[in-house]
């Protein structure tokens, strides 16, 4: 086992970062997220609460 994992480690490796990537954005592009980073992008604009 040990010595495929070595032996394809760089297609492992590959395919590990395709699918968190496509994950990333899948969670981007999910319905209702919009309204969340509209309101967060907001963050820096905003008056300082604290002053």
């Amino acid at each position: 086992m040990m010595s495929f994992i070595s032996g394809n480690a760089g297609l492992i490796g590959l395919l590990m970062f395709f699918a968190f990537f496509m994950l990333i954005l899948l969670w981007v592009y999910l319905p209702g997220t919009k309204s969340k980073f509209a309101e967060h992008g907001q963050i820096p604009l905003r008056e300082a609460e604290d002053e």
